[in-house]
């Protein structure tokens, strides 16, 4: 034992030198050449600065070329102006900018740019061009633009270009390819962010007013801020909220009132990878020499072990192998009971009507049975119940004999009765649970269609009373507004009485939807082919102007039965349906048509691309006066509920915001039920 830790010693105290002596190394390397790329930052910096300098040294020159020739002409109206601008200026450059033109009171007479931060500043502008001398032009610089103003010529006119600030940096600076951390930005000279790549929102914070956003890409603002202030080198390194060094260079553009500094920074580790890479191989190299060398003593330390332990581990061997072969019958034995009762519970728990999952307190499902997999139409077991609903609660205490029951709905709109028992431990904790799950849809579409039926009912007889009270009067009131219309000259009177006349119409219009609604007309039932009755309601609404931007796509079953129904309210159903997915789509989409054939019954669905409605909103849709339109009146969608209730069909809404809307009509195909419809009307 002496001998091999006398051979380690030396081995060990030689890797130890090795490795700090490409630790010394490593770091001078890395220095320098932290040192030689903060040095390029400086050079590109200050390149970036002197360019944007000669642009605003052109843009003044422009800006005295431009009086010049201005003052030469009488600049009368827009369209001389624009002459000005384009034929005769023709001002040319990297960056847009824009003409103006003021008189000497401050009043814009021509100007393209943003008139509410110009008129802001235009005193400013007048000020500055009346000290400023012939043949030269002045610069003012605002929170977004910059302004060459000339002085003001014969004629009393101020003539200026302007530039936006933010569209000139990026211009200088978005070309430049940073690595994986490195920033560019601007401040100016009180400390105003004026350009950030990537936090373009920060534009216009001040570094000397922050808060807990501004310190996203830097841990403080104190190298920034001897800058601004004259107390630092043209070059340095800072701190980033990751604790990682930064290597910053800096060039100021400075000319008239703009004081402009211009920074480039990268992460320090970025920099010096490639030796930190490097480093790494070498060290790995002397550390495999190192455990080559352990692993060598050891295995000659443990061959000698190894040799005085083998009798006693064939003695062990022997007894082992004699205990195994007693306990492997044992288990046998066990295991074939266990599956015999895990086969016998499998049986019942497959039986139950409803499905059953086995969870544990993080919602993972360890075991479910076979009505599960027909309910969520997936192999459920191994997923967590967040994959097949969102609002899976896991209680975290239950009371004693304590049984949970909850009622979810999933996004296929299938609706859920869970009931959640405990599952207990030997020591009483809680730690599985066992769920019963039930497909209750239909009851609760059966419930709903009940509630709709008696909300419908009771909204019909409201608007029958309604309409007939406020019609009267309402009669009287229009009859003395036409004759108001035709008698009044005086024009503030004159437009008061239309717009009473207006809302009078409209009021009328509403009174007769009431009074549709209320008392629908009696149904004609006829055969029909419900592709015919498609076409000529798409054939209507073809040519509503609102509809120009609308790419209608039907997708109609052939050779579908024909069906008993009424023939103008069926098409009365179909039209509003469509303007509602024209009006959902204001600024163009695409509305599918498709018919087919589905359990004795032909279904129609309607699918626009429009701004969809909020899950939360669906089931209001079909109440009377509900509507998310500005001149609606909420009653389109509950007459045509009505409607294809009394011809035993049914109107459901799938909806998702952003992405569209389905509206799904279900009609039967059966004749007899349509005669039956009719008998009972």
């Amino acid at each position: 034992m002496k001998g091999y830790i006398l051979l380690i010693t030396p081995l060990l105290l030689v890797t130890a030198i090795l490795i700090s002596l490409n630790i010394f190394f490593q770091q001078s390397l890395q220095i320098e050449i932290a040192e030689d790329f903060n040095t390029q930052q400086l050079i590109l910096a200050q390149t970036i600065s002197t360019d944007i300098k000669e642009y605003l040294v052109y843009m003044k020159e422009e800006a005295v070329s431009l009086s010049h020739i201005a003052s030469k002409m009488d600049i009368k109206s827009k369209q001389e102006f624009e002459w000005l601008k384009y034929d005769v200026i023709g001002i040319k450059g990297p960056v847009k900018s824009d003409i103006g033109i003021l008189r000497d009171d401050g009043k814009v007479i021509f100007y393209d740019g943003d008139r509410d931060i110009l008129n802001q500043i235009s005193k400013q502008l007048v000020s500055k061009a009346k000290s400023t001398p012939l043949g030269r032009s002045a610069l003012i610089e605002t929170l977004e633009i910059i302004y060459f103003v000339s002085p003001v010529n014969s004629s009393g006119r101020i003539i200026f270009l302007s530039i936006n600030s933010h569209v000139l940096a990026n211009h200088f600076l978005s070309s430049i390819q940073s690595n994986k951390k490195g920033n560019t930005w601007i401040l100016t000279g009180n400390g105003n962010l004026l350009y950030h790549p990537t936090k373009p929102d920060m534009a216009g914070r001040n570094i000397y007013s922050t808060d807990n956003t501004c310190f996203q890409c830097h841990r403080s603002f104190e190298f920034e801020k001897a800058v601004i202030e004259g107390n630092a080198n043209n070059k340095g390194k800072g701190i980033d909220p990751s604790e990682d060094e930064r290597l910053i260079a800096y060039s100021k553009v400075e000319m008239d009132e703009i004081s402009w500094t211009i920074f480039l920074s990268a992460n320090y580790s970025n920099v010096i990878h490639i030796t930190e890479k490097s480093m790494k191989l070498y060290s790995y190299l002397i550390l495999t020499i190192l455990l080559t060398t352990i692993l060598v003593s050891a295995a000659l330390f443990i061959f000698n072990k190894k040799r005085l332990m083998t009798k006693e581990l064939e003695i062990r061997q022997e007894n082992m192998n004699r205990y195994a072969k007693d306990l492997e019958e044992q288990v046998n034995e066990q295991t074939s009971k266990i599956a015999r009762e895990r086969e016998k519970l499998s049986t019942i728990l497959n039986a139950i009507g409803g499905g059953i999952i086995l969870i544990d307190k993080q919602g993972k499902i360890l075991w479910a049975n076979e009505m599960i997999k027909e309910i969520f139409k997936t192999e459920v077991a191994g997923k967590y119940c967040e994959e097949l609903w969102t609002d899976c609660d896991i209680s975290s205490t239950y009371a004693k004999d304590n049984i949970e029951t909850t009622i979810i709905s999933l996004k296929n709109n299938k609706s859920l009765q869970m009931i959640t028992a405990p599952v207990k431990d030997e020591q009483g904790q809680v730690y599985r649970y066992i769920r019963l799950i039930q497909d209750i849809t239909e009851m609760k579409k059966m419930e709903e269609q009940i509630i709709n039926s008696e909300k419908l009912a009771s909204i019909g007889r409201l608007a029958a009373g309604i309409a007939h009270e406020i019609g009267n009067p309402l009669t009287s009131i229009f009859s003395y507004i036409q004759i108001l219309r035709e008698l009044e000259d005086d024009k503030f009177k004159k437009e008061s009485i239309e717009t009473i006349y207006f809302h009078i119409k409209r009021i009328s219009e509403i009174l007769k939807q009431l009074s549709g609604f209320s008392k629908m007309p009696a149904i004609e039932l006829k055969a029909c082919q419900v592709n015919e009755v498609i076409e000529n309601s798409t054939r209507l609404i073809q040519y509503d102007k609102q509809a120009q931007n609308i790419v209608i796509i039907k997708e109609l079953a052939d050779s579908l039965p024909d069906i008993t129904v009424d023939l103008n309210q069926l098409s009365q159903v179909f039209i509003n349906l469509i303007l509602n997915a024209v009006d959902a789509m204001l600024d163009g989409g695409r509305l599918t048509v498709r018919s087919y054939a589905e359990d004795n019954n032909i279904v129609i669905e309607f699918e626009d691309t429009g701004v969809g409605i909020p899950r939360e909103k669906l089931h209001m849709i079909f109440d009377p006066f509900y509507t998310t339109k500005e001149k609606g009146t909420g009653l389109g969608l509950a007459v045509s509920y009505n409607i294809l209730k009394k011809m035993n069909g049914t109107l459901t809404v799938d909806s998702e915001p952003g992405k569209g809307t389905v509206f799904k009509i279900t009609l039967p195909i059966n004749g007899s039920e349509g005669k039956d419809i009719k008998n009972a009307i």
